[in-house]
């Protein structure tokens, strides 16, 4: 729907609400006579130079004239596309409804002396019944860093400190080799297109090659000259080389091998900040039981959330999960514009589609929604509420402002009552989420089912 200006026009006549099922509500508004003929007077000057009245230069022939040639509903569409999102909104407002997607919209007959009625079809967020969230459980895990971990470690900084030296050794998978070759093709003393080159560097074992070609280059040592005699697949991409055999002249140049350091105190200090191995090992440790316990926190969270997504008794409606699907896409595409390319580029680029990308995120969509629902009906259920401080700390963390900016409390006070209704449901998911989280119980395999400690608290 596109916006309107506000107007200072009374735009409801009439209206009213009726609620069915558990997330769906009906309202019934009817558009007062004043507020539409403002509508089709903002249709009409919109659109009135499209139109060609013989008589009339173009864009100046009256309404009526207009009317009469094309019919009194040439305006109408223009016209309630005008006037009904501010009508929507001030429904809204009325009856307190906070709506989770696009609303589908029947418009009735129009009116100039009565008006026009509306109906929309509104989804909101579904009550949630949660009980047994108490003791809800999880893997204990072991955040220590093992002598495992730490070699592991120091073996990638070596890996990544790792020089290339040639070696007279013959060749062996990982190496790179410097080779010239040759192919030959159906007895041709003639190399085939695209067969032949000079000093190409190849690394054993990438499958750079055809099957077959690497694995007899393996064992040989520069200086070498010999024939490699491979086969192409079937399904080669050059459809004349398709399932045919070929020989290649091959001459190994160099044979280039990783060498790598030697993990000691020299090796520490070249790496790190560290003058010892001993103190490289330490920071390692310390740092390999940070990223665990990360970890291990991550974990939590993901199985406690599960089981929380288990215990609530949903009923979602599709139009919920569609709006996060929607909000997921918008939030990609405006990170997509803040790197310099647009989402159609982009699609284009990845050979990709709006509907793939949705449909690759609709599982995601799904757990944010039945997450947020489960966690919304535990702080409800245990009376949660929200301080300013709270709020204001929120806020000034999303608007990217010091605590102290006085800038905040004008925003604050300014922030429209469904943005504050998003953030306050923020501070209490997290609330809930905290609260789950400490009342769950480690153990060091997961039950089939939660346990329910709530009697022990």
């Amino acid at each position: 729907m596109a916006s309107a200006k506000k107007s200072k026009t009374v735009g409801i006549l009439s209206s009213e609400m009726k609620t069915e099922e558990n997330s769906k509500v009906i309202l019934t508004i009817t558009v007062t006579p004043e507020r539409l003929r403002e509508g089709l007077a903002f249709a009409y000057n919109r659109s009135k130079q499209y139109f060609n009245i013989p008589g009339f230069r173009k864009g100046k022939a009256p309404r009526k004239m207009i009317e009469q040639m094309y019919g009194r509903e040439v305006f109408y569409e223009d016209a309630f596309n005008y006037i009904l999102p501010d009508i929507y909104e001030e429904a809204l407002d009325k009856y307190e409804i906070e709506p989770v997607y696009k609303p589908e919209i029947d418009m009735g007959d129009i009116d100039e002396k009565t008006g026009v009625t509306f109906i929309a079809t509104v989804f909101v967020r579904p009550e949630v019944e949660i009980d047994e969230y108490y003791g809800l459980t999880y893997h204990k895990g072991d955040a220590e860093a093992t002598e495992e971990d730490i070699q592991q470690a120091l073996r990638a900084e070596q890996e990544k400190n790792s020089r290339q030296i040639s070696v007279s050794r013959p060749a062996e998978t990982g190496d790179v080799v410097t080779i010239n070759f040759k192919g030959f093709m159906d007895g041709s003393d003639e190399p085939f297109e695209g067969g032949s080159g000079e000093d190409h560097e190849l690394t054993l074992g990438s499958g750079q090659f055809i099957p077959g070609f690497e694995e007899q280059v393996v064992g040989h040592v520069p200086g070498d000259d010999f024939n490699v005699t491979v086969t192409f697949p079937e399904n080669y991409h050059h459809a004349d080389y398709s399932g045919k055999d070929a020989v290649f002249e091959v001459e190994v140049l160099d044979v280039k091998a990783n060498e790598l350091p030697e993990i000691n105190d020299e090796f520490a200090e070249d790496v790190s900040e560290f003058d010892t191995l001993a103190e490289f090992r330490q920071d390692l440790a310390s740092r390999i039981k940070e990223s665990k316990e990360v970890n291990l926190e991550n974990e939590k969270r993901d199985m406690i959330m599960k089981q929380l997504i288990a215990l609530a008794k949903l009923e979602v409606p599709e139009a919920m999960y569609l709006g996060r699907v929607e909000d997921m896409f918008n939030e990609f595409a405006r990170g997509i514009e803040m790197r310099g390319m647009d989402m159609e580029n982009y699609m284009r680029f990845t050979q990709t589609s709006e509907a793939t990308l949705k449909m690759a995120w609709r599982k995601q969509a799904e757990d944010d929604i039945n997450g947020t629902l489960a966690l919304s009906a535990v702080a409800k259920k245990e009376a949660f509420e929200v301080t300013e401080e709270e709020f204001k700390k929120l806020a000034c963390e999303v608007m990217g402002k010091e605590e102290g900016d006085e800038q905040i409390l004008t925003i604050i006070q300014d922030m429209h009552p469904s943005r504050r209704k998003e953030l306050e449901r923020s501070i209490l998911c997290q609330k809930a989420l905290d609260f789950v989280m400490e009342k769950a119980t480690a153990v060091d395999a997961l039950a089939d089912e939660p346990v329910n400690l709530k009697e022990e608290v």
